[in-house]
């Protein structure tokens, strides 16, 4: 992985609207709040790979200042309200040089460092130019774009997420398979949010 630039872009600025009146982002899970999981995962894996930058895009105050000393880019994006294609967009502008972008998103605190450090190595040792993982059935989170789609990402309007490029060139896609779909599932409303509390009090 050390032979390219990529950026990794952690697009923690969803609105939470499913969640309720809290945002889904800060709620704790064990020791820390959810957004940190992925974030701590890809800052472990990612200081040994001198090519990879992280760039965290945030409409929160709050999560700017709990990263201020972390070893990452944070973009604050008041902008992202109104849709993750403004999240997109402020962390491809941020990302300068990178050859490549990978976009992860903060509700997803189950994804294993495994499975990241494996996707990420599958996708830049090929050097692919999109992918994304997937179960059986569905394609997940976190999605790869070489910078040929850069003018295609940068144009993306509203909610309009990169999932909307990578089906239009889907037969130019590599794809990682995941086995546990429970690595991909969002956490978008409390219930599922205590159902995963619950679960990891049984196991601790």
């Amino acid at each position: 992985m050390d032979k390219i630039k990529a950026a990794v872009i952690y697009l923690a600025s969803g609105n939470s609207k499913r969640f309720g009146q809290e945002n889904k982002l800060l709620q704790m899970i064990g020791t820390k709040p959810m957004y940190r999981y992925g974030l701590d995962r890809l800052i472990n894996l990612c200081k040994d790979y001198e090519g990879f930058e992280i760039i965290v895009v945030t409409q929160y105050q709050e999560i700017m200042k709990q990263t201020q000393y972390d070893p990452i880019t944070t973009v604050f994006c008041p902008e992202s309200k109104y849709g993750i294609s403004w999240s997109i967009k402020a962390g491809i502008k941020a990302a300068k040089d990178a050859e490549f972008y990978t976009f992860f998103v903060a509700d997803q605190p189950n994804m294993k460092r495994e499975t990241i450090e494996r996707f990420l190595s599958f996708m830049a040792d090929e050097s692919c130019e999109l992918g994304c993982v997937r179960t059986e059935e569905n394609l997940g989170n976190p999605v790869w774009f070489s910078k040929k789609y850069k003018r295609e990402l940068l144009s993306l309007t509203k909610d309009q997420g990169g999932k909307k490029i990578l089906k239009k060139h889907i037969e130019n896609a590599r794809f990682f398979k995941v086995l546990e779909e429970t690595e991909l599932c969002d956490i978008d409303y409390p219930k599922e949010m205590q159902a995963m509390l619950a679960k990891r009090g049984k196991s601790s």
